[in-house]
C-alpha cells in the first residue's frame, strides 16, 4: 500500500468479540493512528455496546481532524453485508437481525462493510505482507473456532457468507454434546476457548475466558497445557480434511490460542500430518498470525481501505 492518496482521510475498524471489542482509527496506508481494545460483558447486546464503541471512536477521530471515508467492522459469525446486520452469530446472543450502520450516523455517513471475523483475519493476512500468501487456511482460535479461506489471494467467503465454519462441523469426539449452535456434536463443544477454559475450571483452576487458559499455559499448568494439546489435535482432524480439499501452502493460526502459538500448533500440526494426503502436506507450513493480537482490527482497516480504492 502506498503511502501517498489523493484523497486524505481515515478509516475506523471495530472488531468485536464475545468478551471484548476492539476500535481504531487507520490511515490510508494502513497505519494504526488511534486504538484502544476494552473487555466488556459476556452477552452484552447491540443496544448496550455499539452506543459505547461510538463514543469511543468519535473521541479518537476528533483528536486526528480528518475525514472518515469507510468503517470496516467484523464480528463472530455469518453476516449479511449487505444488510450491515449478523445473520447467525451464536456467539453474539440478540445480534442477529439489528442493522449496525445506523449506530454510526452520529459520528460519520461513511459506509459500513461488515464481516465474519475469521474472513476479517484472512484479509489481514493479505494487507501489508511483504510476501502475501496465494492459498492458505486462516485459523481463528478463540471462545469460538472459525476458518478463513485464501485461495489465488482472495478470500473465499461462501453463497452466504458462511464459508470456514468449521466450528460447527460434528466430529466423533464431541458425541451429543448441546452445542450454543443448537445443534450437537459439533467441534466447538470440545476445542473451542469456551469449551477448553470450562474443563480448566471444572479442574479447579478457574478460567473465566480461554486468555486465562492461555496464560495458565504459559505459566506451565500441566492441566492448562495438557487441554490446549488436545484441542488442537481435535481442531486438526478437522483442518486435516480441508487442507486434503484445498491444498494451502501455508496453515494460519490467529485468535487467542495463538498467543501459546507452539504448544497448539504442534496439537494440529500432529493431527493434520496423521490425517491429510501426504501430498497435500509436503510443502505445508505452520505460521502465526500476521498482525499479532491487532490483526483481526487490520482485517477490518484493510476492508475499508479496499473499498475506497475499488470505488475510485
Amino acid at each position: 500500500m502506498s503511502d501517498e492518496t489523493s484523497d486524505p482521510g481515515v478509516v475506523l475498524a471495530v472488531a468485536v468479540g464475545r468478551s471484548r471489542s476492539q476500535a481504531a482509527v487507520f490511515d490510508l496506508a494502513g497505519r494504526e493512528l488511534a486504538g484502544d481494545t476494552r473487555d466488556h460483558e459476556v452477552g452484552i447486546s447491540a443496544e448496550a455496546l455499539m452506543p459505547e464503541v461510538v463514543e469511543r471512536m468519535t473521541k479518537m477521530v476528533a483528536s486526528i481532524d480528518l475525514p472518515v471515508l469507510a468503517i470496516g467492522m467484523s464480528l463472530p459469525g455469518v453476516v449479511n453485508p449487505d444488510l450491515g446486520m449478523s445473520i447467525d452469530t451464536p456467539a453474539m446472543g440478540g445480534w442477529d437481525g439489528v442493522q449496525l450502520a445506523p449506530y454510526f450516523t452520529s459520528l460519520t455517513d461513511a459506509p459500513l462493510i461488515l464481516a465474519h471475523d475469521a474472513h476479517a483475519l484472512a484479509r489481514s493476512e493479505l494487507f501489508n505482507s511483504d510476501h502475501p500468501v496465494r492459498n492458505a487456511l486462516v485459523i481463528k482460535a478463540s471462545t469460538g473456532l472459525g476458518m478463513g479461506i485464501i485461495t489465488d489471494g482472495k478470500v473465499v467467503t461462501g453463497a452466504l457468507g458462511a464459508a470456514g465454519e468449521i466450528g460447527h462441523t460434528r466430529i466423533d469426539a464431541a458425541g451429543d454434546r448441546p452445542c450454543r449452535c443448537g445443534s450437537t456434536g459439533c467441534l466447538e463443544t470440545v476445542a473451542s476457548g469456551w469449551a477448553l477454559a470450562q474443563r480448566l475450571t471444572d479442574s479447579g483452576v478457574p478460567a473465566g475466558h480461554v486468555r486465562d487458559l492461555v496464560a495458565a499455559a504459559l505459566a506451565g499448568d500441566a492441566v492448562a497445557r495438557g487441554l490446549l494439546r488436545e484441542g488442537g489435535r481435535q481442531l486438526g482432524e478437522v483442518v486435516a480434511t480441508a487442507v486434503n480439499l484445498l491444498n494451502p501452502e501455508v496453515v494460519v493460526i490467529g485468535g487467542d490460542m495463538a498467543g501459546a502459538f507452539d504448544l497448539y500448533t504442534a496439537g494440529v500440526r500432529e493431527s493434520v500430518y496423521a490425517r491429510a494426503n501426504p501430498i497435500a502436506t509436503r510443502e505445508l507450513t505452520f505460521m502465526a498470525q500476521l498482525h499479532g493480537d491487532s490483526s483481526g482490527l487490520v482485517g477490518c482497516a484493510a476492508m475499508a481501505i479496499e473499498s475506497i480504492t475499488d470505488a475510485s
